[in-house]
Formats: structure tokens, C-alpha cells, sequence
């Protein structure tokens, strides 16, 4: 039986032990952290995200926690007005075959582990953190930082945007800061403010930052992301804070907004960074998945879709090659890359477009409304078209 080495116990980590074992391979899934958690903030997953799930035979375990959000609502941070609106309901559904949802990120590894420890074939390890490979005579290694080495037949680097195993293979040095910092928080729904609207996805444009909220974990929470234009100025990848530049650059905004910008008495604030897409993603018989692969700015929503996605396709590979992990390999990266390089570039876009002030977000505002509805739909169908 083929043995694949995973590097990373997170959402890319698991999801791609659990292909690997439904593929009829051996996981080992080497995580550096003393025990597997996720921070951070919650997820916006479209169809296409479901479908992997589903694939995975994840989702039953994630749905109690799962949001059905009535409509995604883009509003004009200045005077809180509708620029545009995608429904989510029947139609959406009958469109897309499947719902859109969101949930955190906490919820969905959690539900990733249940069906990982209950899969036959795969072992997880906690407390080793993988730090270089080696190739030898048709087998690859592991070597972690507690000085142990742990073979195998494959390695799939999934250790996140700071990848050691990319590190290795590329030499592309750390990821490329974008100038914006991303402020995160998770308030309990009972201190949300009547007055805002917790039954949508809402996202609200401004000069020099945006907001997107909604509710998570059945609606027992509710989800704060701020994105800021704003220079990184620390070693760590993420730091707390009491978001004081908030106040300043969400100055006189509408009055549900700043409800929203005041729940919070303590932040997570986060580096935004991510990297152009890389024309190599493996060699031989390692390959790289998620974030490690294809780290992206949050504003596609994508990034840890894409990690599903991968791992279904991962799985699909491995299945038709399982003697053969490189062909595999190579399969899924020629497959996946154009994808995921059109996920980064289009992300990295609407950066620039979020946090655009006159004259351009006037334009801006204009094409929202007319991409509203079912346009608004079909622009995305692209992404949320994607079976496994």
C-alpha cells in the first residue's frame, strides 16, 4: 500500500489524508502544533466548496454547524446604501445545484478530523513539525524538528503559506505582503445590535478598507472580518489588538456599520500576504496542496475551498495512479494550477477595487448595481460551477 507523508494537520492537511485513504493509500499527517485547532474567521463556502465536501464525505459531520445565509448584500460603508445583492435562495439553489453556506473554520477542521479518525488508514501526529524532506532510491522522508525521520512512498506538502516544503522545492523566499492587514473577531450573536442584519452575508465598501460579517456555528456566533490598507510592522504572522486604526479609517460610516465595528473589545490581527501563482508545485513524488501551493488574499473567499478542492482531486489522481504517486502528482498540479492561478490573480484584484475611493468607486458602485441578481449569480459561475 502506497504511503503518503502529509506535511500539516490543517484544513489542506486533513482533507488530503482523507482522499489519500478513500484512494486506498496510507496517511500520516505530521502537524506541528501539540493538538489540531483552527483560529481565525469563519468561511464563506459556495457550492463548489460543498460539492468537495461532499466528496470527501465530510459534510454530514459539518452541517449542524453550517449558516444557509438569505443573501449576500453589498453596501456602501458612507450612507449603509444597497449597491447590489445576491440572493441565495431556491433560485440560487436550483441554479447551482446545492446551497451556499458559511461556517468556521474551527467547525470544519473539527468536522475534517471526525471523518479523518474514523477512516481506516490514516494516522495523525501531533508535536512534529516537518522541516525538510530527502529522496532516496525511490522513497522520500520527512524529517522533523524533533530530529526523527518518518518515510514514505510520497510527501504532499500542506504547511501553509510559510511552507518549509515549498521552501525547499522553490526557494521563493517568504510570502509577498500586500499591503493590508486583515482584523478578525467572533462576538456571541446576542451582542449583535438589532439594528444589523445577521440573517446575510454583508459587505460593506469603503476608502482604505472594507467589513464582511455574517453568523457562524449555527448561528450562535457571528463573524467579523476588517480588511485595512495598512503596512505590516512585525515578526509574527499575527498579533492582537483593540483595532484602533479601525476607528480612524471607518470614520463616519453608517451608523449599523460602526454598531458592528464597536461589538469587539479585542482583535486578531493578521498579515495579509500571498504569492504570484507558481508554475511548479512539485517534483517526483512530493507535490504541494492549499496554501503552501497557492496562497491567496481572502477576498475571492476561496482559500480554503481551493484546499478542498485540491484534496478531492488529489484523491481522484490517486485513485487512478496508486502504484504510481508522481503520475498522480503530476496529474492533479496540471489539472489544478490554471484554477488556482485565477483565484490569486482575481483576489488580489479586488483588493484595489474594495478599498477604491473617487473617482473610481464611483464606477464601481455603478457596475455593482448592474451586476446584481441573477448577473451577479452568473458572474460567478465560474467558480461555484466547479464539480469534483
Amino acid at each position: 500500500m502506497t504511503r503518503i507523508i502529509i506535511a500539516g494537520g490543517g484544513i489542506a492537511g486533513i482533507a488530503a489524508a482523507i482522499a489519500a485513504a478513500k484512494a486506498g493509500c496510507e496517511a500520516v499527517v505530521l502537524e506541528r502544533a501539540a493538538a489540531f485547532e483552527e483560529v481565525g474567521a469563519g468561511i464563506q463556502m459556495g457550492p463548489n466548496g460543498r460539492r468537495a465536501l461532499e466528496s470527501l464525505g465530510v459534510w454530514e459531520a459539518l452541517e449542524r454547524h453550517a449558516v444557509m445565509p438569505g443573501a449576500i448584500n453589498i453596501r456602501r460603508a458612507a450612507d449603509g446604501a444597497l449597491l447590489g445583492q445576491v440572493p441565495l435562495d431556491k433560485r440560487f439553489r436550483e441554479r447551482f445545484g446545492t446551497s451556499y453556506q458559511v461556517v468556521h473554520r474551527a467547525d470544519l477542521l473539527n468536522a475534517l478530523l471526525e471523518v479523518a479518525r474514523a477512516t481506516p488508514g490514516i494516522e495523525l501526529q501531533n508535536g512534529r513539525r516537518v522541516s525538510f524532506y530527502k529522496t532516496s532510491d525511490g522513497a522520500i522522508s520527512a524529517l522533523t524538528d524533533d530530529g526523527c525521520e518518518e518515510a514514505g512512498d510520497a510527501l504532499i506538502g500542506a504547511d501553509g503559506i510559510r511552507s518549509s516544503i515549498r521552501e525547499q522545492l522553490l526557494g521563493d523566499g517568504p510570502p509577498v505582503l500586500a499591503g493590508h492587514v486583515l482584523y478578525r473577531a467572533l462576538a456571541d450573536i446576542e451582542d449583535v445590535p438589532e439594528a444589523v442584519d445577521t440573517s446575510c452575508v454583508t459587505l460593506w465598501l469603503h476608502k482604505g478598507g472594507h467589513v464582511v460579517h455574517y453568523p457562524v456555528s449555527a448561528g450562535r456566533k457571528f463573524n467579523i472580518v476588517v480588511a485595512v490598507n495598512e503596512d505590516w510592522r512585525s515578526d509574527k504572522w499575527s498579533t492582537p489588538s483593540r483595532g484602533e486604526i479601525l476607528t480612524e479609517v471607518f470614520s463616519g460610516v453608517d451608523s449599523r456599520l460602526k454598531a458592528v465595528l464597536d461589538i469587539p473589545r479585542k482583535w486578531l490581527r493578521w498579515a495579509g500576504a500571498d504569492r504570484k501563482p507558481a508554475p511548479l508545485w512539485g517534483k517526483g513524488r512530493m507535490t504541494l496542496i492549499g496554501d503552501a501551493a497557492h496562497p491567496t488574499l481572502p477576498y475571492l473567499a476561496s482559500g480554503a475551498v481551493m484546499a478542498l478542492e485540491d484534496a478531492v482531486v488529489l484523491g481522484q489522481r490517486l485513485a487512478a495512479n496508486r502504484d504510481d504517486p508522481a503520475a498522480a502528482f503530476r496529474s492533479c498540479e496540471t489539472i489544478r494550477q490554471p484554477r488556482a492561478a485565477r483565484i490569486v490573480e482575481s483576489s488580489h484584484k479586488l483588493a484595489g477595487v474594495y478599498h477604491a475611493g473617487p473617482p473610481l468607486s464611483f464606477f464601481r458602485d455603478q457596475f455593482i448595481r448592474f451586476s446584481s441578481g441573477r448577473r451577479g449569480m452568473e458572474r460567478m459561475a465560474w467558480l461555484y460551477d466547479w464539480r469534483p
